[in-house]
This record gives structure tokens, C-alpha cells and sequence, in this order.
């Protein structure tokens, strides 16, 4: 059974080159923007097409295509703060959660950026674990610990995130396309967020 170790993560995500260490929390907050995008159309606000270009701004970056300023990124970071829904303001929504760590996992992508810390990256792949925790235990009624951890849908991620760790680590080709390849899946997996693997 695969666990959340944020210790072991940050001590793997120091390892990495630091646009790889970025690419790792782009690759969770990618896997939560649908959620997002769900809590837009329930609660009629937020902006996902904003947090989608946000990102498209950090994979831009760590390809090397148009790399952002310190300014600019800190500039991402209030935004992507902005973006989170409520401010303590409960709508009732279940959605509001998954919505809460969407936007957060993108503003802890641009905080590695800013300041190149391994944690940082750490807490955007701890935020899409959460989302998944809160998602078995309110929407399935799960609450044993054990059992949480032990859901396909939790280990799904879990699972995820390792893969992308070891194909970040065994770069061999050119990091720009392994960067692409992963970006793709973490979109495709994204749409299927809150599913078992088959």
C-alpha cells in the first residue's frame, strides 16, 4: 500500500533539478483543475479558463519558451490566491474543497518556482492527496483511516504522483518532450480524477 511520506518527497523532489522540482507540482495542480472547473459551473464563480492559462504560464517556463520573471511570478501567486473560492466563506458545495486545493496546488507551483524549495512542491502533490481524502470520506462515506488510505482512488494518486517522480528522475531524452508527455497524461488522469482505475 503506497502513503503520503511528505518527508521521503521532499527529500526526492531535492534531488531533481529545480524545472523538474516545478514540473512535479505543475503535474498535481494539472490532475485538479477539472475540479475546478466542476465548482465553477455549481457555484457560478471562479474563473478555471484563468487557471488553466496560469498554467499553461508555468509549462511555458520550464520549457524555456517564455520564462517569467521574479515580478511576474509573484504577480501568479496572488492570483492564483485570488482564485481560491470562499475565504472562509462556506457555499455549501463539496466542491468548494476540491476547488480550494485546485487553486492552491497552482499557487504552490509558482511558490517552487519563486524560491526553488522542495517543499513547496511537496504541498501542491499534498493537496491533490487531500483532494481525493475528501472525496472518499464525504462523498463515499468513508471514514476509517486505513481504508481511506487504502481506496483506489487514493492510491490511484499516490501512484501517479510516484510514476512521475521516477520518469522526471530517468530523464534521458530531451526534458522538454518528457515534460510535454507528462503534462498530457496528467490532463487525460485529471478528467477522470474522483474514478477507480479500472
Amino acid at each position: 500500500m503506497l502513503r503520503f511520506d511528505e518527508g521521503t518527497l521532499v527529500h526526492e523532489l531535492a534531488r531533481l533539478a529545480p524545472r523538474a522540482r516545478v514540473a512535479f507540482a505543475a503535474l498535481c495542480a494539472e490532475r485538479l483543475v477539472p475540479t475546478y472547473e466542476d465548482f465553477c459551473r455549481q457555484a457560478g464563480r471562479g474563473n478555471s479558463l484563468t487557471l488553466e492559462q496560469m498554467l499553461d504560464r508555468v509549462w511555458k517556463h520550464v520549457l524555456g519558451i517564455d520564462e517569467m520573471s521574479a515580478e511576474d511570478i509573484r504577480g501568479e501567486i496572488n492570483r492564483a490566491m485570488d482564485l481560491i473560492p470562499g475565504k472562509g466563506e462556506a457555499l455549501g458545495l463539496d466542491e468548494q474543497a476540491y476547488a480550494d486545493d485546485a487553486a492552491s496546488a497552482v499557487a504552490y507551483t509558482f511558490r517552487a518556482m519563486e524560491s526553488g524549495e522542495p517543499q513547496e512542491a511537496a504541498w501542491a502533490a499534498r493537496r491533490a492527496y487531500e483532494a481525493g481524502d475528501y472525496y472518499v470520506t464525504t462523498r463515499l462515506g468513508i471514514e476509517d483511516e486505513g481504508q481511506v488510505l487504502r481506496h483506489p482512488i487514493i492510491q490511484a494518486e499516490f501512484a501517479r504522483q510516484r510514476q512521475d517522480l521516477q520518469e522526471l528522475f530517468g530523464i534521458t531524452e530531451e526534458p522538454g518532450q518528457v515534460f510535454k508527455r507528462l503534462r498530457t497524461r496528467a490532463k487525460a488522469d485529471g478528467r477522470n480524477f474522483f474514478a477507480p482505475p479500472l
